[in-house]
């Protein structure tokens, strides 16, 4: 007899796994190598086995053996159907209500919903919802992109009569904004809190104290947890990430973020255990999801069993596209841009390790991640690099990008990934255009006044900010054009950053301008963007058929040979 028993992950990912144990037969082995994905234990003469194999293993071993299987029992369809009960302060739209009924309905879960779609309203009504149904105590919320708590604040005062607080924040009696000491924020957090939502930065969770103030507090009872923008707790072994997964008590846990693969499955681990839906250790989640490359070891040069993590994704997770939303069109433009001479010359010189007229950097051509920067700063702001005077190509054509984008009385979102790159650009902006200028130089505490200023003073028809500032959780939907100076690494990255200005509130069709210098590093990042969406394309959105081109793809990237 071949007997199949669903028990907890030994060596595989994921919660559970199938366990085989079977009589010797050449045939039976070899029939299921074919299903691939497998681990034997010669110990336990046991083969296991992804859940989601099971079709195939019945499908092929019932015909060399009767198959006795033995699966865990679920038991959440036995619980009554929780539905929505709350009057709300401002109806959500449909796809938002499926989220609201899927939150009363699954503790642990990720909300996948693409950027723009309104997560922040879906998760407010969840709360609400399960403090009326469920006696909830308190929603604490963790912003994975620290700027973004103001947003969290003012989006509750819209969507709900629940009160809430931001850990740390003091208001002066001029209005100006600042925040306490990290340990001041743990004794804030330990008193007391009258409010329903609470509201910290995960970089505080890289203090073990503060962790520890949230998991045994004896006056704060924090039922439900979210982590906004989960995508920025992937890194294992990290302090913020260890302190999320701390924090285990809280029976109601949502990981939100529009762009969960930013680079490939490694990603998803973070998220999936804290939600308490993947058992293994990292290093078995790596091995299982990873080709390596034979030069390099340890080095991660391709990705399989990408069918494994789909399901597994799918099976804890809500995911909705935009095409649910009557939103006007988006369309990306790659515009190619000529170097000037001498802006083509710094840049060969850059790439050939030439040090004449560099004469603020210094080359180091050994180092690939260090020469790759310098070249993508020549591309975009040639005085990072010297101080000579040499123009930069693409800050002149943005700055003709800029004048008529606004002569046809439209706004203009302007990102980059270097200030440099902005502080020169702003010098040469028409002052009539009142631009806005927002990057990792600027106070979190006084970036809510500069978006205000942006939104709301008409005769504001520019914002320049670095997308790693700006680029997530900010509604700028005032502006319906957008240029990128130079992109992210990562398609997740410069997606989110796009759909600030394309999400609910956008009343105009949408253009992308991804400003790309010819013959440049720049048409590799672009290949490389593409490369990684057809990934997140396949395992989330279900959009392709991989094959084998895309490991192909992966290897080309972390090929050195082809920068």
């Amino acid at each position: 007899m071949i007997k199949i028993t669903e028990a907890k992950c030994n060596e595989l990912p994921g919660l559970t796994s199938l366990f085989l144990s079977i009589p010797y037969n050449k045939d039976i082995i070899n029939t299921i190598k074919a299903a691939g994905s497998y681990n034997y234990n010669p110990k336990t003469k046991l083969w296991e086995f992804p859940v989601s194999k099971l079709a195939y293993l019945i499908d092929n071993l019932c015909y060399f053996d009767d198959v006795h299987i033995e699966l865990c029992s679920d038991n959440n369809h036995a619980n009554k159907r929780v539905i929505p009960r709350i009057k709300y302060k401002l109806q959500p739209f449909k796809h938002q209500m499926e989220a609201i009924e899927y939150g009363l309905n699954n503790d642990k879960w990720l909300l996948l919903d693409m950027p723009g779609l309104g997560k922040t309203k879906s998760i407010i009504h969840i709360a609400e919802e399960l403090k009326l149904q469920k006696k909830l105590e308190h929603c604490l919320i963790i912003c994975g992109i620290n700027s973004i708590k103001g947003n969290w604040e003012k989006e509750i005062k819209i969507h709900s009569n629940e009160s809430s607080i931001i850990i740390g924040k003091k208001v002066s009696d001029k209005g100006r904004v600042s925040y306490t000491s990290i340990k001041d924020r743990i004794e804030q957090i330990k008193n007391k809190i009258d409010e329903f939502f609470v509201i910290v930065n995960v970089e505080t969770l890289r203090d073990p104290d503060f962790v520890k103030a949230i998991n045994s507090n004896k006056n704060n009872k924090f039922d439900m947890i979210v982590i906004d923008e989960a995508h920025m707790c992937k890194t294992p072994g990290s302090k913020q990430s260890n302190g999320l997964l701390k924090l285990k008590k809280a029976k109601y846990k949502i990981a939100a973020t529009g762009t969960l693969l930013l680079n490939n499955p490694l990603d998803a681990y973070i998220p999936l255990k804290w939600i308490d839906k993947e058992n293994s250790t990292f290093t078995q989640f790596k091995n299982f999801y990873s080709i390596f490359s034979d030069k390099f070891p340890g080095l991660v040069i391709g990705i399989k069993n990408t069918d494994i993590i789909k399901d597994q994704i799918a099976s804890c997770s809500l995911r909705r596209t935009k095409d649910l939303l009557d939103l006007p069109d988006k369309t990306f433009i790659k515009e190619y841009v000529e170097m000037n001479d001498k802006h083509r010359e710094l840049y060969d010189n850059v790439k050939q390790g030439i040090k004449t007229d560099i004469d603020k950097v210094r080359l180091n051509k050994k180092n690939l991640l260090a020469l790759t920067t310098r070249l993508r700063q020549a591309t975009a702001c040639p005085s990072i690099l010297t101080s000579s005077d040499v123009k930069s190509s693409k800050i002149e054509r943005c700055l003709s990008l800029i004048d008529e984008i606004i002569s046809n009385g439209d706004e203009v979102i302007v990102f980059s990934t270097y200030k440099e790159t902005l502080h020169e650009l702003i010098k040469n902006i028409s002052p009539e255009y009142k631009p806005i200028l927002i990057t990792g130089d600027t106070k979190d505490s006084e970036v809510d006044a500069l978006i205000d200023e942006f939104k709301t003073n008409k005769n504001s028809k520019v914002l320049l900010a670095t997308w790693q500032k700006m680029g997530t959780g900010h509604t700028l939907t005032k502006a319906s054009y957008m240029i990128f100076l130079d992109t992210p690494w990562t398609w997740g990255v410069f997606d989110q950053a796009c759909d600030r200005i394309h999400r609910i509130g956008a009343s105009k069709n949408v253009f992308i301008y991804n400003l790309i210098c010819k013959d440049t590093i720049d048409e590799r990042v672009q290949e490389i963007l593409e490369d990684k969406k057809q990934i997140a394309d396949y395992i989330i959105d279900d959009k392709i058929d991989i094959n084998d081109s895309i490991t192909q793809k992966l290897i080309d990237i972390f090929d050195s040979d082809n920068y």
